[in-house]
């Protein structure tokens, strides 16, 4: 059985998938976040990473089952460019046993609403960004609390902006922001305490609490060849330091083989053990140089 995990660790996109990531119009253009192969949601996963290419970002999207978790994928993911070449991204791991009578729905809620978020943004209906990304997070929360089915999700969302980044994050997810280096210049605060048993419990997230989602934003600094990684706790608890994260992706040739890079690393972790079997969502956006 072992054998037979290990034959699946190799994560390549098709050529087709690729030429229909790079071909999706501008999100200005996009009538549903269904209509693009980049929002991986509602049970959506991927087999590589998916690229998005613009003349000042490049990225890629990953998310999946994982390994020896479970056979569907409750995380979501979002990866989007706009007319003027901004790039616009999300990650979300639903909380899986609390809540919900579909697997994905909630997380797939809070995608579809980021993707509103993020065309308003584009369509330039918004001029303070992180603004409409806290309403976009709180406009998802209070829905799944309104639905009263117990579902909870995390949520990072990313707009990326000429040198600018805006963030926000609620939940044990993250946002990491490398150097062209692959070293560490900043990091999103994990909404998690320890328990008794040292399990990670989480304190805020999209739907836990009535009171809101506790939601971080943050602003960030970009240069030339920076990266910025959102993930899942599939990646985040694989037990890869965050040297060797930045390492990774600042070997590549590009975001989507550093995803997928990435991707590997972690399937092979969760195989052998060695990293929490969980699904697994990776989204990385570069700076050109």
């Amino acid at each position: 059985m072992l054998l037979s995990w290990l034959t699946f660790v190799n994560v390549k996109t098709t050529e087709a998938a690729r030429r229909t990531a790079l071909a999706t119009a501008p999100i200005e253009r996009l009538a549903a976040a269904e209509d693009t192969t980049l929002w991986v949601a509602g049970g959506r996963q991927t087999k590589g990473a998916l690229p998005v290419d613009t003349p000042t970002f490049e990225g890629a999207v990953y998310s999946s089952r994982g390994r020896g978790y479970a056979a569907y994928n409750e995380d979501g993911a979002g990866l989007y460019a706009d007319e003027k070449g901004a790039v616009y991204a999300s990650a979300f791991d639903q909380a899986g046993g609390l809540g919900g009578q579909v697997r994905g729905a909630a997380s797939g809620l809070a995608a579809k609403v980021a993707f509103q978020a993020f065309k308003d943004i584009a369509s330039g209906e918004f001029a303070m960004v992180g603004d409409r990304l806290d309403a976009a997070v709180t406009e998802a929360h209070e829905a799944l609390v309104a639905r009263g089915e117990g579902e909870v999700t995390t949520a990072v969302l990313l707009v990326a902006r000429d040198d600018r980044a805006t963030i926000v994050n609620s939940g044990d997810s993250a946002a990491i922001h490398f150097d062209r280096s692959g070293e560490v210049r900043s990091m999103t605060d994990k909404h998690e305490a320890q328990s008794p048993f040292g399990v990670g419990c989480l304190v805020h997230a999209v739907g836990l609490t009535p009171e809101g989602p506790g939601l971080d934003t943050y602003e960030w600094r970009l240069n030339e060849g920076d990266w910025i990684v959102l993930g899942s706790d599939g990646l985040l608890d694989a037990g890869l330091e965050l040297r060797t994260i930045g390492a990774t992706l600042a070997e590549a040739r590009s975001a989507e083989v550093g995803v997928n890079r990435l991707a590997r690393m972690v399937l092979r972790r969760m195989t052998l053990l060695q990293g929490k079997p969980d699904n697994l969502t990776i989204v990385a956006v570069r700076v050109r140089t």
